[in-house]
């Protein structure tokens, strides 16, 4: 018996936030499935369990993008920095082989809770690709409609490598940082349980900034310790006053242009270390810091402009 409805590939795929059309360089998203809770009842003299779905919750969703990702994203990525948080509706949206809308998943009210920058690496020939992780209260399965899911996702954007990138730390030497190892703001959410209710509200809890970590030349190891010794031995920089600002900013093809930039806020040092030493290595001899960060802004500069 001949099938009527084909199948697709799942290549074909748009997320809209704040239903002001398709996010731009979108790699992968992944998520707002929907999943029990299991209940077990262990009831005598029967030694078999009883099972029942006490509740549901939604599943995070996941998008992997890049910086050239649209607007309405930055817009509600740099507002969540900024306030830490920021809610929005938006729809996953399928398409067949012609593109056209087969099915959709529409969420509402999210909130961000987790940006993942990549690793940053001189030695790197990849893209670089932000991890956007957001909960929603409510997510609802629909037919599509059958329109073209290839819109218009704003003016196009440079590609990033990973390997495109430059750091500023105080006054302290950062034109040899070789690596930044990836790290992720986080606002964690709490759902409002309320017994009468199906689908909770959530509401942001805590904000958690990350510590940064770097790989840096052997060449720059003087200042570095010497700022080292007076910030952990001599005790001189233990205040406020005595921590720094800083960037990580995100290069154009040709390592000058700015694409964008996480601005540090009150940065402190961590750790202080040489790495490894290995007899007979043709690796280039670096050192690492580790550095406390009280508050970071996103900027993508296409769209601040």
């Amino acid at each position: 018996m001949a099938l009527t409805d084909r199948s697709f590939t799942a290549g074909r795929f748009v997320l809209d936030v704040g239903g002001s059309g398709p996010v731009g360089y979108l790699k992968k998203f992944t998520g707002l499935h929907i999943e029990g809770k299991l209940g077990t009842h262990d009831l005598g003299p029967d030694n078999v369990q009883k099972k029942n779905i006490t509740n549901f919750k939604w599943m995070p969703g996941k998008a992997t993008v890049g910086i050239g990702m649209g607007k309405a994203l930055y817009d509600w990525i740099k507002a969540s920095f900024d306030k830490g948080y920021q809610s929005y509706h938006g729809a996953v949206v399928s398409g067949d082989f012609n593109y056209k809308a087969q099915s959709r998943l529409d969420f509402e009210d999210a909130l961000i809770t987790s940006v993942t920058v990549p690793k940053l690496d001189g030695g790197s020939d990849q893209a670089a690709y932000f991890d956007v992780e957001f909960e929603a209260e409510k997510v609802r399965w629909a037919k599509g409609g059958g329109e073209d899911i290839r819109g218009n996702i704003g003016p196009a954007q440079k590609q990033w490598l990973c390997s495109n990138f430059s750091v500023e730390i105080g006054d302290l030497p950062c034109t040899r940082v070789a690596t930044v190892d990836t790290f992720s703001w986080k606002c964690s959410v709490a759902p409002d349980e309320i017994g009468q209710q199906v689908e909770y509200t959530k509401h942001p809890a805590k904000v958690s900034v990350p510590n940064l970590k770097l790989e840096i030349s052997m060449a720059d190891y003087q200042p570095w310790a010497d700022f080292a010794h007076s910030w952990f031995i001599s005790g001189q920089r233990h205040e406020q006053r005595h921590e720094m600002n800083g960037r990580i900013v995100f290069l154009g093809p040709d390592r000058e242009e700015e694409l964008g930039e996480i601005t540090l806020e009150q940065v402190g040092l961590v750790k202080f270390s040489k790495n490894d030493h290995e007899a007979n290595s043709e690796k280039i001899a670096r050192f690492t810091v580790e550095l406390y960060v009280e508050k970071m802004k996103f900027v993508i500069h296409q769209y601040d402009a």
